[in-house]
C-alpha cells in the first residue's frame, strides 16, 4: 500500500481525467507525449513524470495551440512529481505551466496556480505560496481550502516562532529508516515490539509499485532489547503480508487482534483498499478477515484506529456522504450478531473539505489525526480532539504545534509514555528524512519542565546568612519537606535521590522558617509554579528578625495632628503594618503592644490622646482589614514622652551621629533648615511594637464571631 493511495490517487487522478477531456479528444499522441499518456494511464507516475517533461521540452510554442500543448505536458509532469512527493520538481513544472498561461486558457486548468502554491508551501516557501494562493482565489473566490491555505501562510511565521513553538524534541529514527518508505508505527502488546509499514527490500510482492518505483508496502516488526536498542526489522510474513500492499495497522488493548489496511494490486482495475482484522496465534497470525465497510468496490477504506476494547473502529475513507476528499468514519462492533455497524461520518466537528487521515486512539480517549483542511503549517498536520463524555463523538481539534508539525506531511502519532514526560513516534517526510522523497519514522520527546528553588534565610537587620535554620516547605498537592539551611544559609531544591523533583509545575507552596538556633522570630513566604512552561529557577529570600523586646516597624506616618494612616505616593502606612501582620502570622503565639508616638508640638495631654487614637487606628486596620484576633494586640499611646533615636551615616557606612530627637535638638533647625526640621518631627511620629507575651492560645471561633 503506497502511502497516499486512497488520498492522492483518487483526488488527483479524477482531476487529471477532467483535464484530459478538456483537451478535446485527448492529448497529442506522438513521440514522448504518446509514451507519457500510456505511462500515466498505467499508473507508472515515476516514468510518466520524465516522459511528460521531455514531451514539453520538445514542443516549440510557435502559436497558441502549441503553447497550450507545451503547458499541458508541463502540467502533467508536475502532477506526476506531486504524486511522487518530489515537490521541487513539481514546483518547477507547475511554474512552467503558469508561465505558459495554462491557468488562463479556456482549455487549461485554473487550479495550476493552487497546485504550484501547494508545492511551494511543502518546501516552506510560504511567502511565494501566499502570492499564488491569492491569485487562484481571484479565479475561484468560493474555494474554502484556498481560504485556509492563505490563513496558514499568513500565520506560519508566528506559529513557528520561538515563543509559540512547543518544547518537543523531534529526531529521525535513523536505525529503522531507509531510503524507502517507513511510517505508521504501532507498539506491540508487550511494549517491546514496534510494527510499521515499509516498502523496503524484502517485500512479499515480487513486483515493484509503478507509481513509486519501490516495492509494494508490507508490515514489518522490530524488537527492542533491554538496552533500548532496536533489532533488525523483519516482515511479519504470511498470511498478513501478500503480493498486495499492506500497512497502517493497529491493535486492540490486549494486543491480540490486529486491524490493518490492504490494497489489492490488480492490473487495469480500480479496486479500493480494505480493512482486515487478524488474530494473534502463538508467535504467528491467523487468517485475516475482511471487515465489510465499503459502499462500492472502488471506494477506499483504510488507516484503522481501534478502541482499547476492540469494539469501536475509526478509519479514513472517500466513501459517499463525506465533507471532502477523505474523511474519518466510525463503526462499532455488535458482538451478539458478530458484525460491524454501517459506517457513520464523524461530522463537521472533525472533517473538513480537505483530507482527514491517519487517526490514532489517544491514551485518554482523545482522537489524534492528520488533516490538510485546517489552518496549519503545510501538508498534513497532526491535530488532537477531545472526546465528548462517553459518546463516540469528538470535537475542538487543536493543532499540535511546531515542531511536532512541519511544513511537510506529519501524521500518525502514537505515545509510548505520557504524563509529565511525553515520548512517542510520528511519521513525516520533513527535511532530514533519510531518502530524497521518503516517509520516515521520527521519535519525539517532551522533557519535563524543571523548576529549581533556592531558599535563602538571612538576618533582617544585618543581611548575614543564617545556617542550620529549619525550613518547612508545604505544597498544595500534599507535599511536605523539612530541610535545614547550609553554612551559606541556603536550601537548594532540585532533584531528589530517586530522580524525581522536589518542586513540580502547577502548584502553590508555602515556606516557613522556624527552629533557628539563636533567637529569631519565625518567618513565612509563598510562591506558585502555576503556569510555568519553561525551565525556571525560583529564589526566595526569607529575612528573619532577631527576637527583641521592641520591634521597630517600617515607617507608619500620620498627618500633623491626625490619627488617619497616611497612604499616598510617598508612603503606604498599611503596607508597613503588613510587616507586623506577617511577623505575627509566622509567630502565632506572640501578643504585641502597639505603641504610637507624637512629635513634641502641642500639649502633653493632647499628644497623649492623639497617640492613643493613632495606636487604635493601627489595631483597627490589623483586626478589621487583615483579620488578626484583637486579643493579640494592645494599643498604647505614648504621647511625646519617648523621642526616637536619629543616626547619621557616612558613605562608608559608619555612624557619625547618634542623637535622641528631643524638642531642643529639633528646634535648632527651625529657621536654618525647615525641611530637616519637619523631617525630624516626622521621625518622632512613629509606631513601634513590643512583645508582651508568648502565650497566646488561638480562640475557637464561635458562631457569629468575625475574628480569626
Amino acid at each position: 500500500m503506497k502511502l497516499f493511495k486512497f488520498i492522492v490517487t483518487i483526488t488527483a487522478v479524477i482531476g487529471m481525467t477532467t483535464i484530459t477531456l478538456a483537451q478535446g479528444g485527448g492529448p497529442v499522441t506522438r513521440n514522448y507525449g504518446k509514451e507519457a499518456d500510456r505511462l500515466w494511464a498505467a499508473g507508472a507516475y515515476a516514468e510518466a513524470a520524465e516522459a511528460f517533461k521531455k514531451a514539453s521540452e520538445k514542443v516549440n510554442p510557435k502559436n497558441a495551440k502549441a503553447r497550450l500543448k507545451k503547458a499541458y505536458y508541463a502540467y502533467m509532469s508536475a502532477s506526476c512529481y506531486k504524486l511522487l512527493h518530489d515537490y521541487a520538481a513539481a514546483e518547477q513544472q507547475y511554474e512552467k505551466a503558469v508561465l505558459l498561461k495554462y491557468p488562463d486558457d479556456p482549455k487549461g486548468e485554473p487550479k495550476t496556480l493552487y497546485y504550484l502554491a501547494e508545492m511551494e508551501m511543502a518546501q516552506c516557501k510560504h511567502d511565494e505560496a501566499l502570492e499564488h494562493y491569492q491569485k487562484y482565489q481571484k479565479l475561484n473566490p468560493g474555494d474554502e481550502i484556498t481560504k485556509v491555505r492563505i490563513e496558514s501562510c499568513k500565520n506560519y511565521k508566528e506559529m513557528t516562532s520561538p515563543e509559540n513553538m512547543t518544547k518537543h524534541k523531534v529526531t529521525n529514527v535513523t536505525k529503522l529508516n531507509t531510503s524507502a518508505f517507513e511510517y505508521a508505527t504501532v507498539m506491540g502488546g508487550r511494549g517491546k515490539e514496534m510494527y510499521f509499514s515499509s516498502s523496503r527490500e524484502g517485500s512479499a510482492g515480487e513486483e515493484t509499485d509503478p507509481i513509486t518505483g519501490q516495492n509494494y508496502m508490507d508490515i514489518w516488526v522490530t524488537n527492542i532489547d533491554r538496552n533500548e536498542n532496536w533489532g533488525q526489522p523483519e516482515p511479519i510474513g504470511e498470511p498478513v503480508n501478500t503480493g498486495d500492499s499492506e500497512g497502517t495497522m493497529c491493535f486492540d488493548g490486549r494486543g491480540k487482534m490486529m486491524f490493518f489496511t490492504r490494497c489489492p494490486v490488480i492490473e487495469k482495475m480500480n479496486i479500493g483498499c480494505e480493512i482486515y482484522q487478524v488474530e494473534k496465534k502463538g508467535k504467528g497470525w491467523g487468517e485475516p478477515e475482511k471487515i465489510p465497510l465499503k459502499d462500492h468496490d472502488t471506494t477506499h477504506v483504510g488507516h484503522p484506529a481501534v478502541s482499547p476494547d476492540g469494539k469501536t473502529l475509526i478509519f479514513a475513507s472517500n466513501m459517499a456522504g463525506g465533507y471532502g476528499g477523505v474523511d474519518l468514519w466510525i463503526s462499532t462492533y455488535d458482538r451478539r450478531n458478530d458484525e460491524w455497524s454501517l459506517p457513520k461520518n464523524l461530522g463537521p466537528e472533525i472533517n473538513t473539505s480537505g483530507n482527514e487521515v491517519f487517526p490514532t486512539w489517544g491514551p485518554n480517549n482523545e482522537l489524534y489525526y492528520s488533516s490538510n483542511g485546517m489552518v496549519g503549517l503545510g501538508g498534513l498536520d497532526i491535530y488532537r480532539a477531545e472526546r465528548v463524555g462517553e459518546e463516540n463523538k469528538w470535537e475542538n481539534p487543536t493543532h499540535m504545534g511546531y515542531p511536532l508539525n512541519s511544513c511537510r506531511d506529519d501524521y500518525h502519532i502514537i505515545f509510548t509514555e505520557t504524563g509529565k514526560i511525553q515520548r512517542g513516534y510520528i511519521s513525516s517526510n520533513r527535511n532530514g528524512s533519510k531518502g530524497e522523497n521518503s516517509q520516515d519514522i521520527w521519535d519525539f520527546y517532551l522533557p519535563p519542565i524543571l523548576v529549581d528553588v533556592d531558599i535563602i534565610v538571612t538576618n533582617l537587620e544585618t543581611g548575614e546568612p543564617i545556617p542550620d535554620a529549619k525550613v518547612i516547605i508545604v505544597g498544595s498537592e500534599g507535599e511536605n519537606y523539612v530541610m535545614t539551611t547550609d553554612p551559606s544559609g541556603r536550601i537548594t531544591m532540585t532533584e531528589k535521590p530517586d530522580g524525581s523533583r522536589y518542586i513540580e509545575p502547577g502548584g502553590t507552596w508555602t515556606v516557613e522558617v522556624e527552629g533557628i538556633p539563636k533567637k529569631y522570630f519565625s518567618a513565612s513566604d509563598n510562591f506558585s509554579t502555576v503556569g510555568i512552561d519553561v525551565n525556571r529557577r525560583i529564589i526566595r529570600e526569607l529575612k528573619v528578625m532577631p527576637e527583641k523586646e521592641v520591634i521597630r516597624l517600617p515607617e507608619v506616618r500620620y498627618d500633623l495632628g491626625r490619627a488617619t494612616l497616611q497612604v499616598n505616593d510617598s508612603v503606604n502606612s498599611k503596607d508597613s503594618l503588613n510587616f507586623l501582620y506577617d511577623l505575627m502570622m509566622a509567630n502565632p503565639t506572640i501578643i504585641v503592644q502597639l505603641m504610637a508616638h507624637t512629635d513634641s508640638r502641642g500639649s502633653d495631654a493632647a499628644n497623649l490622646e492623639l497617640s492613643q487614637r493613632r495606636a487604635d487606628s493601627c489595631v483597627a486596620y490589623l483586626v478589621n482589614e487583615r483579620g488578626l484576633d484583637s486579643a493579640r494586640l494592645v494599643p498604647k499611646g505614648m504621647g511625646e514622652t519617648t523621642p526616637a533615636m536619629y543616626y547619621e551615616i557616612n558613605e562608608e557606612g559608619d555612624t557619625t551621629l547618634a542623637q535622641k530627637l528631643t524638642e531642643s535638638y529639633i528646634n535648632q533647625f527651625k529657621r536654618s533648615d525647615p525641611a530637616k526640621f519637619e523631617a525630624l518631627h516626622q521621625k518622632n511620629r512613629r509606631t513601634e511594637g513590643k512583645i508582651i507575651s508568648y502565650d497566646y492560645v488561638p480562640r475557637k471561633p464561635e458562631e457569629g464571631d468575625g475574628n480569626n
